[in-house]
């Protein structure tokens, strides 16, 4: 809204500016101008007309602004690229340029560029971007006078005898009062002097009142602070919950949000929410409409099919790999054979081309057939072989054989003539069965011949525009033409039957289907963008799981990575149509994390579980666990692998620690130390043998202790360079929880009856004695954890409380209870102020220690089953939380999230920080400030 006002008397100055922009510093030049260009040598005092009034207030606006320039002398323009737009600003220099000079027209820059051209004498237009062009262009014989006044955005008040402000004004009020910026300046100066003699000399008078008001200015500033502080966090919980709620549709703009928001206030919400920001959809963009997506079977490659062409990415979907080309750029399906050295490509123009893609940024042409003048709807290859069954618009299926010399093209169905079958078609795991589906609502279910046709086993009524089969070959998946998609079980092939309907709540069709790879669970894609993931663990009975709506168009295409981890998603985000209403134009491919038939927001998954509560190595990439016990190396910058086995004698697993060197390990079937300083090659150093083993083996936080469970008791062992020597056995321990505490002077266990925590004091090894009793009523104590002094017990009844323990004594800090089932597992961060717990219900609850008196949560994860162990990295980076048979990990570090969050997207934009946050400067996150260049004239 521009501004515009009232006349104070006659004017020597007016000032002419966008109040959108302008306005604070057009408020701070007017008072520097006003304090500057008070009376000396008797002169009358310096007038400034500047708009203060609402454009609405007066039907005679124009005829207030037309009087006020007519009683001024000089016409000052706020430049800013607004202003240059602004009808008003521009409307005052055609005014004065009319009526006045341009001479007596002076520049203060406040946002954008000003260029002079001094040959042309005239403005650089082509840089200028903050002065209007139509009304400027050659109204100057010279370079005009103009300070640059950017700077002063970086100041919320500032004072008119500012420094900085005080030359820059000279630069104006120089002309304005016929005198050298020199003599203004010395002026100033003298009156500067003579106002602090004056206020020297009542300074005595001043100096009681002065302390009074000193104290309440005090607690008046320290009451501004904390009202700030808290305008702060309200603002960061608010860019949280908006993030949150947009970060399915505008996956960018969330990211940026949750940066912003941990940088005005890294409060436990924004914490909690960088933690889980990896569920935030990646985005791949498509030139033009996205029409297939493919993972390669054995990993490491993801294919996008598009009218620009098919588009090679890493699994992460993060690094472009290359681009493979087709027919004037019209991809309609895509397929990787089994050792992804091979993909094939269908166009819009019916062409089926083979390319070798063992160089993924070098593709390479094999081979190109054309079964049909139809463009190709759909392709899959068959079995292990690098024959394709494809199928083109209103065709039958065709049989590509790429394993023949000359690509032989087979017509599946020699004789039959099915005219509208639609663009469907699916084959088995094991290449024995295709699906496709045609006109009318059927699916034709074919076998393979030795001629390599097909011959018809059944057809099923079953609308179709998506088919899949399970990875074993048993169901047949189905959508089209309705709100749902049918399973079949296609077991005999030649008399299928429905398993179950899956109706996915869309208000559109179903058009894409996909099963994971281990077939557990099942993704179907809705014309109204979103999708639904089912539970397939009873086939006959489906369990609906998590909904997508991140999509605004049609979803096309589907398909999981090989790990099930991700799932990509191919659709017509916010496209435009063409002139006849038909195709869609543009698209996207959005990146799913997901686990089974639930979202996920871990950025690691390991097909291992079975975690001890000491699993990191010193430098947080070498991760100990699973059934033989592994040692994985799992560098967030790389995929996890595996680096070595250690041996066990145990088939159910054993206890792996590492001690606080993060090289030496610690075994518990049987009690052994290996050097893992090469963890390659592991390194026996001791072993001992215990009668039935360890099922938990903790290192004391100096090293040298071990404390081992040996028949429902604890034995506390040295480690030595020697075999691990015994010292004592607790008497009355069970063999866990357990955890070591104070520097390890302290053992916390739980009691044989698990009603009660009991404290042990380890400072001699050999004589451990009873110290404190931690009483946690009716609930069981279920799970502990410690940082320092403080001690967190996690128990049946879902609560997680906080103690400090000091010798005999343990003082019950603070509690809470957000889990619905037992704690099964706790850890603390290495800093202390960040926990995580783990419940049977599922959930992996974040908190904020840093006061234990009051525990908050942060954030939830959803692990989707109970945890089996859970801990943080020594550097803390690291959060493993493992559910038996898989281990996920997060990143816990802040300041690496928000780089990842940064390099996943795009700076925010202007229009977005004036939306979600109107009353800051504009900053982002994401971008270094850039060092303001002062220039003047």
């Amino acid at each position: 809204m521009e501004q515009a006002g009232e006349r104070v008397h006659q004017h020597d100055v007016f000032i002419s500016y966008s109040h959108q922009l302008d306005d604070g510093p057009a408020t701070a030049f007017q008072a520097a101008v006003e304090h500057f260009g008070r009376p000396f040598y008797r002169s009358r005092d310096l007038r400034v007309f500047r708009d203060k009034t609402n454009l609405s207030a007066s039907p005679h606006l124009w005829a207030d602004i037309e009087k006020a320039l007519g009683e001024s002398a000089w016409l000052i323009v706020m430049a800013s690229p607004l202003a240059a737009e602004s009808p008003w600003v521009r409307k005052e220099i055609r005014w004065w340029l009319e009526h006045r000079s341009g001479d007596r027209i002076l520049i203060a820059l406040t946002a954008g560029t000003i260029a002079w051209d001094a040959e042309r004498g005239e403005f650089d237009w082509a840089r200028t971007d903050c002065l209007p062009r139509k009304e400027l262009a050659g109204a100057f014989t010279q370079e005009p006078r103009w300070v640059d006044l950017t700077w002063l955005r970086e100041h919320k008040r500032i004072s008119p005898r500012h420094t900085r402000l005080v030359q820059a004004v000279a630069e104006f009020v120089a002309p304005v009062r016929g005198r050298s910026k020199a003599e203004l300046i010395g002026a100033h100066l003298r009156r500067q002097l003579r106002f602090r003699q004056t206020v020297t000399a009542i300074s005595v008078v001043l100096a009681v009142l002065l302390g009074i008001a000193v104290v309440a200015g005090v607690r008046a500033n320290e009451e501004s602070d904390r009202a700030a502080e808290r305008q702060l966090v309200a603002t960061s919980r608010q860019l949280v919950a908006e993030a949150a709620s947009i970060q399915d549709s505008q996956p960018d703009l969330a990211r940026q949000l949750l940066v912003q928001a941990y940088r005005m206030a890294p409060t436990a919400q924004a914490h909690g929410a960088l933690v889980a920001s990896a569920a935030i959809p990646d985005v791949l963009p498509t030139d033009g409409s996205s029409q297939g997506v493919a993972y390669c079977p054995s990993g490491g490659l993801l294919a996008t099919a598009a009218d620009d062409g098919v588009t090679l990415y890493g699994t992460d979907g993060n690094r472009r790999l290359g681009l493979v080309g087709t027919a004037r750029g019209s991809a309609t399906a895509v397929a990787f054979g089994e050792d992804c050295g091979v993909l094939a490509v269908g166009d819009a123009f019916g062409h089926v081309r083979l390319w070798s893609v063992s160089r993924a940024d070098e593709p390479r042409l094999l081979t190109a057939v054309r079964p049909d003048d139809g463009g190709v709807g759909g392709l899959a290859f068959i079995g292990r072989t690098l024959r394709l069954a494809v199928i083109t618009d209103g065709a039958v299926p065709h049989v590509v054989d790429f394993e023949k010399p000359d690509a032989e093209v087979t017509d599946s169905l020699p004789g039959t003539t099915l005219a509208g079958i639609t663009e469907t078609i699916a084959v088995s795991p094991d290449g024995s069965l295709v699906a496709a589906s045609y006109e009318g609502g059927k699916v034709r279910l074919m076998s393979l011949t030795e001629e390599g046709g097909l011959t018809v086993q059944s057809t099923t009524n079953s609308p179709s525009d998506a088919l899949a089969f399970s990875p074993d070959g048993q169901f047949l998946a189905a959508a089209g033409e309705e709100d749902s998609a049918r399973l079949w079980d296609v077991s005999d092939p030649s008399r299928p039957s429905q398993a179950a309907l899956l109706g996915a709540r869309s208000s559109l069709v179903v058009d894409s289907v996909a099963f994971s790879t281990s077939g557990r669970s099942l993704a179907t894609g809705a014309g109204d963008g979103t999708i639904q993931l089912w539970d397939m663990s009873d086939p006959l009975r489906p369990a609906q799981g998590d909904r997508l709506t991140g999509h605004s168009g049609r979803v096309k295409a589907l398909a999981f990575a090989p790990d099930g981890r991700t799932l990509a998603s191919a659709a017509s985000d916010g496209a435009t149509r063409a002139a006849d209403g038909s195709d869609d134009l543009n698209g996207t491919v959005r990146l799913w994390r997901v686990a089974e038939a639930e979202r996920s927001s871990s950025r690691v998954f390991l097909p291992d579980g079975h975690m001890s509560a000491q699993p990191f190595g010193k430098d947080g990439h070498v991760l100990a666990l699973g059934s033989p016990s592994t040692l994985w190396w799992v560098d967030g910058a790389a995929q996890p692998h595996r680096l070595s086995t250690l041996t066990t004698f145990n088939q159910g697993g054993q206890q792996v620690s590492f001690a606080p060197d993060g090289r030496t390990l610690a075994t518990g079937t049987p009690l052994k130390m290996w050097d893992t300083s090469d963890p390659l090659e592991p390194r026996e150093l001791t072993t001992t043998t215990l009668r039935q083993g360890a099922d938990l083996v903790l290192f004391s936080p100096d090293g040298d202790l071990v404390a081992a469970d040996e028949d429902d008791r604890l034995g506390l062992w040295s480690t030595g360079k020697d075999e691990p020597r015994r010292l004592a056995l607790l008497p009355a321990a069970t063999r866990s929880p357990a955890v070591f505490l104070d520097d390890g002077r302290s053992l916390a266990t739980v009691t044989r009856a698990r009603d009660a925590v009991q404290v042990w004091d380890v400072s001699t090894p050999s004589e451990p004695r009873k110290a404190a009793t931690l009483r946690t009523g009716a609930a069981r104590p279920t799970s502990l954890a410690a940082s320092d002094g403080t001690l967190y017990v996690g128990d049946s009844h879902g609560a997680v409380t906080a103690w400090r323990v000091r010798g005999d004594r343990a003082d019950r800090l603070g509690s809470s209870t957000r889990h619905t089932t037992a704690v099964e597992d706790l850890a603390v961060h290495p800093q202390g102020a960040t926990a995580a717990s783990g419940g049977a219900d599922g959930s992996v609850r974040i908190w904020d220690v840093s006061g234990p008196e009051n525990p908050r949560e942060s954030a939830v994860l959803d692990v989707g089953a109970g945890t089996d162990g859970m801990a943080f990295s020594a550097d803390g980076h690291t959060l493993a939380v493992s559910t038996g048979g898989a281990t996920q990990m997060w990143e816990a570090e802040p300041s690496t999230i928000q780089q990842q969050l940064c390099a996943q997207s795009e700076p925010i934009t202007r229009e977005q920080w004036a939306q979600y946050l109107p009353d800051r400067t504009y900053s982002p996150p994401c971008v270094e400030p850039q060092p303001t260049v002062e220039t003047s004239a």
